[in-house]
C-alpha cells in the first residue's frame, strides 16, 4: 500500500466512523432529506463539511507553527487533552446512565446552509478531536509535515464525512432508528476512543517533559 493511500484510509476511516454517532449535524442531514428537501441537506452537508476541514487545517498549521515554539506548544497540547477528557468524561457519563439522543434540532428555520455552517461551528468536538489524531498520525509517521499529505489528509477527512452524511441522507429514518437503538453502545465507542486519543496525547506530553527534564540536567 503506498504511503498516501495507507493515509488516505486512515483518516477516511477516522471521519467516517467519527461521523456516524448522531449528532445534530447528521441528525439535520436526514431530517432534510426524510422531508424531501434534498437542496437542503446538500447545503447543510456542504457547510458542515467546509468548517471541519477548515478547523483540520487550522490542526496541522498550529501543530506546525507551535511545534518550534515548544513551551506554547505545550500548553495548547495540555489544554487540548483536558478538553478531550472532559469531552470523553461526558460521552461515558451519558453511558453509562444510558440517555437517549435528543430529538430537538436547533437552527432548523435557519437557511440550509447557514444552519450548517453554525452549527458545525459550534460543534466542541471538532477542533480538539482532531488536533489529538493530527499529532497521534504524526506521531505514528502516517501523517508528515508536507503539502502533498496535508491535500490528502484533508480531502480523506471531507470524503469520510461526505460519505456518513450520504448514508443519513439515503438512508433517513431507517439509520437513524437503528443508531438510537444502538446510541448506548455507540456512546461508549465514542467515549473510549477520545478517552484513548486523550491518554495517548498525556502520555506524549509526559514522555516529552522526562525527555527534556533530562536532557537538561545531563
Amino acid at each position: 500500500m503506498s504511503k498516501y493511500l495507507k493515509l488516505f484510509f486512515v483518516a477516511f476511516s477516522i471521519s467516517f466512523i467519527g461521523a456516524l454517532p448522531i449528532g445534530t449535524l447528521n441528525a439535520n442531514v436526514a431530517n432534510y432529506a426524510l422531508k424531501g428537501n434534498f437542496s437542503g441537506a446538500t447545503q447543510f452537508g456542504l457547510a458542515a463539511i467546509i468548517v471541519e476541514v477548515v478547523l483540520v487545517r487550522l490542526a496541522l498549521f498550529l501543530l506546525d507553527k507551535l511545534g518550534h515554539l515548544q513551551k506554547l506548544f505545550r500548553y495548547l497540547s495540555a489544554f487540548m487533552c483536558v478538553v478531550i477528557f472532559i469531552l470523553a468524561y461526558k460521552t461515558l457519563e451519558a453511558a453509562f446512565h444510558m440517555r437517549s439522543f435528543q430529538d430537538d434540532l436547533p437552527f432548523v428555520g435557519m437557511q440550509p446552509f447557514y444552519s450548517g455552517l453554525v452549527l458545525s461551528l459550534l460543534n466542541p468536538l471538532h477542533l480538539p478531536f482532531w488536533l489529538g489524531w493530527t499529532a497521534v498520525l504524526k506521531g505514528r509517521e502516517v501523517l508528515a509535515s508536507k503539502a502533498g499529505d496535508y491535500n490528502v489528509y484533508i480531502a480523506a477527512i471531507g470524503t469520510g464525512t461526505l460519505l456518513a452524511f450520504i448514508l443519513y441522507g439515503v438512508a433517513g429514518n431507517y439509520l437513524m432508528d437503528a443508531l438510537k437503538a444502538q446510541h448506548n453502545l455507540i456512546n461508549w465507542i465514542l467515549g473510549c476512543t477520545l478517552l484513548l486519543t486523550g491518554l495517548v496525547l498525556a502520555y506524549k506530553l509526559i514522555a516529552k517533559k522526562v525527555s527534556l527534564g533530562g536532557v537538561s540536567q545531563a
